[in-house]
C-alpha cells in the first residue's frame, strides 16, 4: 500500500516538473493527455489485485507482419543510401546486395555482398559501404 502511494506521489511530482517545462502548444496538450492516462493507470493498477484478480500486462509480442514490413522498408532505404553513395563516387557499375539478419526483430545487416568496381577501387568501395551502412568491415564480402 505504501509503495502504491509513493508511486502515485512520484508520478505526480514528475508530472508537475514536466508541466513546468512544457509551453502552451498542441504538443503540450497531447503530452498532458498521455500523462493523464499514465497517472490513471498507476492509480488503478493495484485494484485488480485487491479485488482478487490479476492484471497481466506482460507478454507483449509484436505483430510479425508489421515488423517484417518495417524491416523491408529499412532494407530498401539502406539499399538506396549505399547505391547513391557509390554512384556519387563514380566507380562504374557496382552491385550491392544487403542481406538482413533474419533472426532479429529489429533491422540488422548480416552481410553485404559487393560486386564490380575493380580491384583498384576495392578499399574505397568497402569504406563507402561500411560508413554508409555503419557496419563492421568483416560483414562486407567483396568480389571484383
Amino acid at each position: 500500500m505504501s509503495t502504491w502511494l509513493l508511486s502515485i506521489a512520484g508520478v505526480v511530482v514528475v508530472g508537475v516538473l514536466v508541466d513546468l517545462l512544457l509551453t502552451d502548444s498542441h504538443v503540450s496538450k497531447f503530452v498532458r493527455a498521455i500523462y493523464g492516462f499514465f497517472i490513471l493507470f498507476v492509480i488503478v493498477s493495484p485494484l485488480p489485485g485487491l479485488i482478487g484478480g490479476g492484471l497481466e500486462v506482460g507478454g507483449f509480442e509484436p505483430d510479425q507482419g508489421i515488423v517484417g514490413s518495417i524491416n523491408a522498408q529499412s532494407l530498401q532505404a539502406a539499399q538506396v543510401r549505399v547505391d547513391r553513395a557509390l554512384a556519387n563516387a563514380e566507380f562504374g557499375y557496382v552491385l550491392v546486395m544487403i542481406i538482413p539478419d533474419s533472426g532479429s526483430t529489429s533491422f540488422r545487416i548480416d552481410r553485404v555482398f559487393v560486386t564490380g568496381g575493380g580491384l583498384e577501387n576495392q578499399d574505397a568501395i568497402i569504406r563507402i559501404v561500411r560508413t554508409t551502412l555503419n557496419i563492421d568491415e568483416r560483414r562486407i564480402v567483396y568480389h571484383a
